[in-house]
């Protein structure tokens, strides 16, 4: 393991068994959610300027706006395809926020 007993692996497990908040980590999940969130944006962007619809790419130069609470971008909703997946049934994901 990385970095022995101590590790960012080790710290992560540590912090998982104690419950939210009551284990101090050195990558804390209020800065690593939104740096998280932040690359993924980015990711979306590339491949929205990539994307040629009727011979035009209406994504270039365009400032994607995201709607946290809704897991989507509001302004070119072609991209939205890249943020979620459809799982075959039977092999769907059911998770609670």
């Amino acid at each position: 393991m990385p970095n022995g007993a101590g590790g960012h692996q080790a710290q992560w497990v540590d912090a998982c068994i104690a419950g939210y908040g009551k284990k101090q980590v050195s990558s804390p999940f209020e800065m690593a959610g939104p740096l998280t969130e932040a690359l993924l944006m980015a990711n979306l962007a590339i491949r929205g300027a990539d994307m040629r619809i009727d011979n035009k790419y209406p994504a270039r130069n365009l400032k994607l706006l995201w709607d946290k609470n809704a897991m989507r971008v509001t302004n070119f909703d072609a991209v939205n395809q890249f943020v979620k997946r459809t799982y075959r049934p039977g092999w769907e994901i059911n998770y609670q926020l």
